[in-house]
């Protein structure tokens, strides 16, 4: 059936590990906690009794004087590190010859370099960076002379030539030539093993080419010489979680026993967040606690505590944390912003819409930054203009103009407030909270007084916000003509001003102009995701080939883009496509979420996905044996034939499916399991995405809450198409099933069979051309529901009318995205949804 899941291979090497106990979790850590508190008492809970155990001076704004005190303790500490990293290098005993030993001291040595050597290198990198502006080989053939003793002008001294054989190899790695990089990254490395940039840039040149177990070897390799390393360490614990062995990724932490908390604190917070990600809240949580203590002077320490806690429905326990965190450190700014989005939440669940927690917070900001300070008063602006409309939406006799007096304020505070040259972000703002309540032409008079201020860098901004003004207007001509000014002046520098005016052709319904500006701006702005996945969009109409063929050249021109593997997935999630494939959705959607994880919409396909492999393949497993049956048990016949047998038994299915559904119970969302597909949106913390701000209420809503409202979404999706679900798959079950048993086929197609040339192994087919080639060919599925019209407009089996037909033949855009309603025309759309597309899609401060 080709349900999407994971093989035995491939559960037992990645599953497993991600999936190991929670003991083991508890091992690495308890170990590290237990060897800086010994002798205290056992380490679980040490987090919670650390303050009484310990005399820290704790005053607000200052840094702790726990590490003189430990220093004091333990005098012998600051040679640990060396000591252990000698003992601990694989091969290499503790008594080593008078030789080695004299080597690694003198590699020691040249890794300390003089005040002349430090200078020679200085202008050697002034030099370089000269000749790099020429030309990158003008720039290495620099970089080469000044290694051979042959130029004495140029030569620098022999304890600097692995820092420019780093040089050379990133010039190599550019020009892609990564044979000659790999040699000079080795070579950087034999000349400075102790160095960690060397091993680090050479792992990340493997891991780019896919060798990973080369990586792996560079990394370990590595970390011989640099036991301890923060930045390789770090690096080669997020490669082992990566690939999934997180088992080897908890024995590098547990090498943190032998070190200071004071040295390895950085270290020891990816490895909570490494818990986190793994699911084990408590272990991410008491090692955040641990952490937290002995570093109290460090803000994104309480951030990261915060985040755990209110994505795990702790939001006291976040507020709880950030206060303290604003107690230590009154001047970090973005404690003061977190604590403002928890209050807020919590005021408007108990409909406090005077938000009285949240400006008891604003009271305490005080201490702030002064140049964050008109940050504030616009954060709270927006805050309160969330809060009107939800009580006006409580309440509907309530006058919205009214409830927001006390957002104007605020913006008026942050004018006053606010640099010169950042005015206009001010100005946007307020001009979007008059659209709010309909207020265009004071709307409009803001966003002009914007484009008075902004720098011409920012102008474009400011000009797509005009355009969006226009169109929310509905005159659509004029905001052409802004679009059409913002891609003359910024169009070479900004590819956001051609994806607004593709946007504006695709809902006002031309598409071939749409298509057209698309072509234009990857002329310009090739390497640009978003645009290759606009493009992709548009092509649907045209066919799943022609969207394939977009795929291919985005995927070569931007590889690495998260929007563009996502819509791979979609199509391979189009029941409608001829190429309707769970196995190779999956495979796009998990690329989409490796490449670009603050994309929101891979993970709510991912949803998609969940909903046909639970729900819909049980219900489809009956039909597609019912088929298999009749077509084994009876004797040879055409191709066309067992396109006809597909055909009957693909109907069959969807009509009683759909009969089911009408008399059953509709699917219970809270069946669905997608604690794992939540798991990893929050920790990837999504932000944006079409269908990610269609769930998305509100900017301080979760992740977990934006999945929760897309699972209700998409149920009442499924619970009325299943059928066209359940009945794809009879077709692509039907379609295999002529290929893996071809001898029953009386005249086969021109191609091998794929059962029998699996056995010649003088000839290797690529099965997955094969299925591709005759899955095109097949009838498509609204052909085989629906059958052909006749020229009086009556099917050929006269199942279904004219009319009945047209409509689930227009039916495919439908499900281009995971959401049925997000395909809807922009005249069937409410003010406040053509607000929320247009305004509620990207944040001012960003």
């Amino acid at each position: 059936l080709e349900t999407g899941r994971p093989n035995d291979e491939t559960q037992t090497k990645y599953g497993n590990a991600g999936l190991c106990n929670h003991g083991e979790a508890r091992d690495w850590a308890a170990d590290v906690m237990d060897n800086q508190t010994k002798g205290r008492g056992k380490g679980r809970g040490r987090a919670n009794t650390m303050e009484r155990d310990i005399h820290v001076d704790k005053k607000p704004g200052k840094r702790s004087n726990l590490k003189q005190t430990r220093d004091r303790k333990h005098p012998q500490q600051s040679n640990h590190d060396a000591n252990y990293s000698k003992a601990s290098r694989p091969g290499i005993s503790t008594t080593l010859g008078a030789g080695v030993r004299a080597d690694d001291d003198a590699k020691r040595g040249e890794f300390t370099e003089s005040p002349a050597e430090r200078q020679a290198f200085k202008e050697f990198g002034r030099n370089f960076r000269q000749k790099e502006n020429i030309s990158l080989e003008a720039a290495r053939k620099y970089a080469l002379a000044c290694l051979s003793a042959t130029n004495p002008d140029l030569y620098l001294p022999p304890s600097t030539h692995w820092r420019v054989y780093l040089d050379v190899a990133d010039i190599a790695k550019r020009s892609n030539q990564l044979d000659d990089a790999r040699s000079h990254y080795r070579r950087s490395c034999e000349l400075q093993p102790y160095a960690s940039q060397g091993w680090l840039e050479h792992s990340k040149l493997e891991e780019e080419c896919g060798n990973l177990s080369k990586c792996a070897n560079i990394l370990e390799e590595g970390l011989q010489y640099c036991s301890l390393n923060e930045s390789l360490l770090i690096r080669a614990v997020k490669f082992y979680e990566r690939i999934g062995d997180l088992r080897h990724a908890r024995q590098l932490l547990a090498r943190l026993k032998h070190s200071s908390v004071e040295k390895s604190w950085k270290t020891m917070l990816e490895g909570a967040l490494l818990e986190a990600r793994a699911g084990k809240y408590k272990m991410a949580r008491e090692l955040l606690k641990y952490i937290t203590f002995h570093v109290p002077w460090y803000g994104p320490l309480y951030l990261a505590h915060a985040k755990l806690e209110r994505d795990y429905g702790s939001p006291e326990e976040a507020y709880l944390i950030v206060d303290k965190g604003l107690k230590e450190l009154p001047r970090y700014g973005p404690l003061y912003f977190q604590a403002f989005r928890l209050c807020e939440k919590e005021d408007l669940s108990n409909e406090d819409f005077h938000l009285p927690r949240t400006m008891a917070i604003v009271s305490r900001a005080d201490s702030i930054s002064k140049e964050l300070l008109w940050k504030v008063h616009l954060e709270i602006a927006q805050i309160q203009e969330r809060a009107a409309i939800k009580a006006v939406e409580c309440n509907p006799t309530l006058n919205l103009s009214s409830e927001l007096d006390s957002a104007r304020k605020s913006y008026a505070k942050a004018i006053m407030l606010c640099p010169p040259n950042l005015t206009w972000k001010v100005w946007l703002a307020s001009g979007r909270t008059n659209v709010s309540w309909d207020n265009i032409d004071e709307a409009r008079a803001l966003f002009l007084r914007a484009y008075d201020c902004v720098s011409e860098k920012s102008k474009s901004t400011v000009l797509l916000e005009c355009a969006r003004l226009e169109e929310f207007c509905g005159d659509v001509e004029l905001a052409r003509s802004i679009l059409c000014k913002a891609r003359n002046e910024s169009g070479k520098n900004d590819w956001k001003v051609w994806l607004s005016s593709v946007n504006l052709e695709s809902r006002c319904g031309h598409r071939e102009r749409a298509i057209v500006f698309a072509q234009k701006a990857l002329n310009i702005h090739s390497g640009t995701g978003r645009l290759w996945a606009a493009l992709i969009q548009l092509k649907h109409e045209d066919g799943e080939l022609q969207q394939m063929k977009v795929l291919r050249k985005a995927l070569q021109a931007v590889p690495k883009s998260g929007e563009v593997w996502c819509e791979g997935a979609r199509i391979h999630l189009n029941p409608f496509s001829p190429t309707f494939d769970m196995n190779s959705a999956l495979r796009h959607l998990t690329f989409a979420a490796r490449f670009t994880p603050q994309y929101g919409d891979s993970f709510l396909e991912h949803i998609r996905l969940d909903m046909i492999d639970q729900w819909l393949i049980p219900l489809a497993t009956p039909f597609i044996n019912t088929m298999y049956n009749s077509f084994l048990s009876g004797g040879k016949m055409q191709l066309d034939d067992s396109y006809q047998l597909i055909s009957l038994h693909t109907r069959k299915a969807a009509e009683e499916i759909k009969l089911q559904l009408k008399e059953a119970v509709p699917f219970d969302k809270d069946v669905l399991d997608t604690s794992e597909l939540e798991l990893r949106c929050s920790s990837a913390d999504p932000n944006y995405g079409h269908l990610w701000f269609q769930c998305r209420e509100s900017p301080i809503d979760t992740a977990r809450e934006v999945i929760a409202r897309a699972r209700l979404m998409m149920t009442e999706d499924f619970t009325k198409y299943s059928f066209i679900y359940v009945a794809a798959m009879v077709r692509r079950a039907g379609i295999l099933m002529t290929i893996y048993h071809c001898d029953k086929i009386i005249t086969p197609p021109d191609e091998k069979c794929a059962a029998s040339a699996a056995h010649e192994e003088s000839i290797i087919v690529n099965i997955d051309a094969i299925i591709t080639s005759r899955l095109r060919a097949a009838p498509l599925l609204e052909e085989m529901l629906f059958g052909q019209l006749t020229v009086d407009g009556i099917c050929a089996d006269g199942a279904l009318t004219k009319s009945s037909t047209a409509q689930f033949m227009a039916a495919g855009p439908m499900f281009v995205t995971g959401i049925v309603t997000s395909s809807r025309t922009w005249e069937n759309l409410s003010f406040s949804e053509k607000r929320q597309i247009l305004f509620g899609t990207d944040s001012i401060l960003n």
